[in-house]
């Protein structure tokens, strides 16, 4: 599928995919699919950035809505870095984001970026997941979370990564599906705690007293042995939970919320305090908010990317950080990343907020490096 409001690229993206044996049409943009949806139901999807009266980032929001898990690779004139904010925006929202390729590159770099489609579907099994926990292939990246008042670094977002020997660098959008569809997602869940903690352990070695905020998955809500096993864990790194917050994607499917209460407050008695993710993009929000004992709302990045020009979104950002308020929740901005989105956030009074304004997510060295400089700055300008 090819979605370019440019005819004549869209000729040229249709002649280039059949060349690499793929059936392949075109529409102009959103418009045209959001009548037919099922055109989404691709393998590989040629997406223009700017695409009229809408962006990439409104298809991409589409085929989150729909819960589709076609392959997505940027066209654009845009610039590298919209181009790499917009995959990561993808890739957040649990997308397959292959890369991005300038339309000047099209002809010569389409089949290089299908040949990575080719090998991340070649052989990926439910084996090689469970390898890649045993040979730490698995590690973590950090993205900070600043206190939008004083710029001061409370803590750090957990981001998980794959760092396959063949394949390269993979992200959740290339691993996750194939962990939900053979039955691993508790595992691998069990496995980033276990990781987290690690890294929490060596940080507060050195000194440093950060907040960590783990994503878990719904299913981990359904073990018998949960609340038993989080406490051998926690005894084993012999760490108190009151650094941690375990964050659950308002989206994710929990089938018993009265059992999800009990755990959750289980869990916040032992000193974990609780998040809730992406809120405002899901379909249960009030009913979990206020059935579910949560200390945090994480607001959306598609409501923050647009809180300065939208006027919509604007309304919705300031409606969330006011009901965080009243609620006595902490209010966490995902995704900003201009001055201006900034300024909207701290008018509208939210505490704290992460995105690439302040920083790209870091592995644990280059974290270590630039965090140590934010600690040296406060102290100067304390």
């Amino acid at each position: 599928m090819i979605v370019d409001d440019d005819v004549e690229i869209r000729m040229l993206g249709e002649l280039l995919m059949r060349q690499q044996g793929f059936e392949a049409c075109s529409v102009s943009g959103l418009e045209a699919l959001a009548g037919q949806p099922e055109l989404l139901r691709s393998d590989v999807i040629l997406l223009d950035f700017a695409l009229g009266a809408f962006t990439g980032l409104d298809v991409m929001e589409f085929l989150h809505d729909l819960r589709f898990n076609a392959a997505i690779i940027l066209v654009s004139g845009c610039d590298r870095s919209t181009a790499e904010k917009a995959l990561e925006a993808g890739r957040h929202h649990g997308l397959r984001m292959l890369g991005f390729l300038p339309k000047s590159q099209l002809i010569g770099g389409l089949k290089t970026l299908l040949s990575s489609l080719h090998s991340e579907n070649a052989s990926l099994t439910g084996e090689d997941l469970d390898q890649a926990m045993t040979l730490r292939q698995f590690c973590l990246a950090y993205q900070p979370q600043v206190d939008l008042a004083t710029g001061v670094v409370r803590g750090v977002e957990v981001l998980l990564r794959w760092q396959d020997p063949r394949r390269g660098l993979l992200y959740p959008n290339g691993f996750l599906p194939l962990a939900e569809e053979t039955g691993r997602m508790v595992k691998l869940g069990w496995h980033v705690l276990e990781l987290a903690l690690a890294q929490q352990k060596r940080w507060l070695a050195q000194g440093w007293s950060l907040e960590m905020s783990v994503n878990i998955p719904a299913q981990l809500l359904s073990e018998e042995r949960l609340l038993r096993d989080v406490d051998v864990l926690i005894a084993h790194h012999h760490l108190r939970p009151s650094g941690i917050t375990l964050e659950l994607t308002e989206s994710a499917g929990i089938s018993c919320l009265s059992y999800a209460r009990h755990l959750l407050t289980e869990l916040r008695q032992r000193g974990f305090r609780l998040s809730l993710d992406d809120f405002g993009t899901g379909f249960a929000s009030m009913t979990q908010l206020y059935r579910l004992p949560f200390d945090e709302l994480k607001l959306d990045r598609s409501f923050v990317s647009r809180c300065d020009s939208d006027s919509d979104a604007q309304a919705i950002t300031f409606a969330v950080v006011e009901l965080g308020r009243r609620l006595g929740l902490r209010v966490v901005a995902e995704g900003i990343e201009t001055e201006a989105q900034k300024a909207v956030l701290a008018e509208a009074g939210c505490p704290f907020g992460q995105g690439y304004y302040f920083a790209q997510p870091m592995f644990e060295t280059d974290f270590s490096l630039w965090y140590a400089q934010q600690r040296s700055r406060e102290i100067m300008r304390a």
